[in-house]
């Protein structure tokens, strides 16, 4: 009795040990969402180890030692016909949020190499937030959107950045007092000078100063979208002087998806007023201004429908290609090597690796390494491309129940993926002709 091809999915699990398969289909971030291939938390520095570094170094640094108010997250198309985007902004992002706040930056100066007294001197925090055009389409929404990473946000097993904070102002307080943690930010509020948003939000201050984490994600869970654009800035500016009550003095608000503030539907009009409310806020309104330094993803779509009103609101240039803007802008680029690759497959494979397989799995299985070799040199460079086209060769192995994917097998899938014409619908690394002048 002859059987027929076992079920791909039956596959993935039993023969190659995977939890599902471990590659994003779509490769598009969805920060805070509970799929790990696409949330942004498998994003491994090492990848674009230098691109990391250089981002610590101008933000996390620039913020807290050089007075950077702007930084500026570039990528920039990998070819004729390709956009700039697939580059992971989003999940670098949320990953040097998360590596600032894991320790208010301590360790991000000392891998500089700062001493461990100069780190002390300057202790920093980090938020995330992002236009989207469902609800956050001003700069109020971006500011609650923040408040809301942190008293949200937390990965499995750790605390959120409001619990960090509550445990730092509560030590270096030696009490837990509520009463004495407000007494401490009310002084803070009271000895703002110049221009400030007005007083703190009384509800949300007092669960901030009691600790109750509960309460203030079910607070800021139940303010209203119509709030949220109109108050956003009040939240923002009482959890700062909470943070600074903390012993905390800068904050790095890192701010994605520009483009979309940016897109066709926005009006030029409501342009021109966020943008203004861009300066206000971060250069003459207390306590933004003091505290907050904000790095917002550029890319080429974004610059057409924001420069005029960019350059008359007279805020720091964002030009990736102009000498004395390199201090705020560090610029994604492809990836450049098989081993490269290799190490953004392998944060995928682990991160779905079964237990069954055992410990003498190949850390690249189903993958030979030669087949690496060949999705490198048949992508753009992009890890979204190298992404979504592992994804296509775990879909067909399994379904065809390979028991590995060879460069062999990987190449003739991988080909396949072109036109009448000869096009490579998906890009290919070996074949654009280099980057796109965008100064032209």
């Amino acid at each position: 009795m002859t059987t027929g091809p076992v079920n791909k999915i039956v596959w993935i699990k039993k023969q190659w040990h995977l939890q599902s398969n471990p590659f994003p289909a779509q490769g598009i971030a969805l920060l805070g969402g509970d799929d790990l291939r696409e949330n942004g938390l498998l994003f491994d520095p090492s990848v674009q180890d230098d691109k990391f570094g250089e981002a610590v170094e101008k933000f996390a640094l620039g913020a807290a030692y050089s007075g950077l108010k702007f930084g500026f997250l570039w990528s920039l198309s990998t070819g004729i016909g390709a956009d700039a985007r697939g580059f992971g902004k989003s999940s670098l992002m949320q990953y040097l949020t998360e590596y600032i706040n894991e320790d208010f930056g301590r360790k991000a100066f000392i891998d500089t190499g700062l001493d461990a007294s100069d780190a002390d001197e300057h202790p920093m925090c980090s938020m995330l937030a992002s236009f989207d055009m469902a609800h956050v389409r001003s700069l109020h929404a971006v500011f609650f959107a923040a408040v809301e990473y942190a008293c949200r946000f937390n990965r499995p097993g750790k605390p959120s950045l409001v619990e960090r904070l509550h445990e730092r102002i509560t030590q270096r307080l030696g009490t837990t007092d509520a009463d004495v943690v407000q007494q401490t930010v009310d002084q803070i509020q009271l000895g703002m000078r110049g221009r400030t948003v007005g007083p703190p939000v009384p509800d949300f201050l007092a669960l901030l100063c009691a600790g109750d984490h509960d309460g203030l994600r079910r607070h800021v869970n139940q303010v209203k979208p119509a709030s949220r654009a109109r108050n956003g800035a009040s939240y923002l500016a009482t959890l700062l002087i909470y943070i600074k009550a903390a012993g905390i003095p800068h904050v790095l608000l890192c701010c994605d998806q520009l483009e979309d503030f940016a897109a066709t539907t926005t009006t030029k009009q409501k342009r021109v007023l966020e943008i203004e409310r861009f300066r206000d806020y971060m250069l003459e309104i207390q306590p933004m201004a003091d505290m907050l330094s904000t790095v917002v993803t550029m890319h080429p779509r974004a610059v057409p429908a924001i420069a005029e009103m960019w350059q008359l609101a007279d805020l720091p240039s964002y030009e990736h290609d102009r000498q004395e803007n390199r201090q705020r802008v560090v610029v994604l680029d492809k990836i450049h090597s098989a081993e490269r690759t290799e190490r953004l497959l392998r944060q995928y494979l682990d991160g779905f690796r079964s237990v069954s397989g055992g410990t003498d799995t190949d850390p690249l299985s189903p993958f030979t390494k030669d087949a690496i070799q060949v999705i490198f040199t048949r992508s753009d460079g992009k890890p979204r491309d190298i992404l979504r086209k592992a994804n296509s060769l775990i879909e067909r192995g399994a379904e065809e129940n390979w028991t590995e994917i060879s460069a062999e097998r990987a190449a003739e899938v991988l080909d396949s993926f072109v036109d009448d014409d000869g096009d490579d619908l998906l890009g290919s690394a070996a074949t654009v002709p280099g980057d796109v002048d965008w100064t032209r």
